[in-house]
């Protein structure tokens, strides 16, 4: 399941240097997904989303990481989110770039895909989860207050909220103790004006007396909620077990992570040669 990718160490980016992207189309996505040193050419524009023209108030969860990649794990947390009614709908959101996590280095635009593969091809068509790419033309990664704070900007009607693992709570990295640029006291401000769904985490204790403003993913009466805890770490590392053993899969070792990601979100990688020798 998916934690938090926004740090308190992230950047907020400086969209003013956004372009609209022209040219012959495929050129455009090649360059974008192999980037050459140095700041971009330009930037693509930004898909926003479309919301019903009801006059309900809609409840989406917001379910931020670097998805890096894409697993069934994320799927799972996703759509249990939505089965347990706790929110309208569920938006995953790409992290930007992330100085603060040497591990990251697929492009913005590969984890944005493979979201949009993962999604068009693992639920109905109406079914409410969607990718957003508010971070898109980010130089880096918003912090989650920024995330949070631009959501809301840009589109005021609905009510957001952050999905939180049990284990940000308290402690050490908690969410309390995060940062944002140009902000003092980000994380004590994010706890007490934005709203979260908090996941239960092994091993951890949720307090008693959370505030009325997070809401705990419980299952609906009379069903067992469902997770799958892979990682994208794991997958990354999987890829790269034994390969140089396996007969035909000198790319790597990707027998080892069918059936743990969306198959054309494994097709993706196969094509572009992601997560070799990570």
């Amino acid at each position: 399941v998916a934690r938090h990718s926004h740090t308190p160490q992230a950047q907020q980016g400086n969209g003013g240097k956004r372009v609209i992207a022209t040219g012959e189309p495929d050129a455009l996505f090649y360059n974008n997904l192999h980037p050459s040193s140095g700041d971009f050419a330009f930037r693509a524009q930004q898909a926003p989303l479309s919301l019903p023209a009801d006059t309900k108030k809609r409840v989406i969860g917001v379910l931020g990481g670097s998805f890096d990649p894409i697993t069934d794990g994320h799927l799972k947390c996703a759509c249990e989110i939505v089965h347990a009614g706790v929110a309208d709908e569920v938006w995953l959101v790409p992290c930007g770039v992330r100085p603060d996590k040497p591990s990251l280095l697929t492009p913005y635009l590969h984890r944005l895909i493979m979201c949009h593969l993962a999604i068009n091809t693992s639920f109905g068509s109406s079914f409410p989860i969607r990718a957003c790419d508010i971070e898109m033309g980010e130089e880096m990664a918003l912090s989650t207050y920024h995330l949070m704070k631009r959501l809301k900007e840009q589109y005021p009607g609905p009510e957001f909220k952050f999905v939180l693992g049990g284990d940000l709570i308290a402690g050490p990295g908690s969410l309390r103790t995060w940062d944002a640029p140009g902000v003092p006291d980000a994380g004590e401000r994010l706890y007490k004006e934005s709203k979260f769904i908090l996941l239960d985490r092994a091993g951890f204790a949720v307090p008693p007396d959370l505030p009325p403003n997070f809401t705990r993913l419980k299952a609906r009466e009379g069903t067992n909620m469902v997770t799958e805890d892979v990682s994208s770490s794991e997958i990354r590392r999987r890829m790269n077990i034994g390969k140089e053993d396996l007969t035909g899969l000198t790319q790597g070792n990707y027998q080892m992570v069918d059936g743990l990601l969306s198959p054309p979100v494994l097709a993706h990688i196969i094509r572009y040669k992601l997560y070799i020798t990570r």
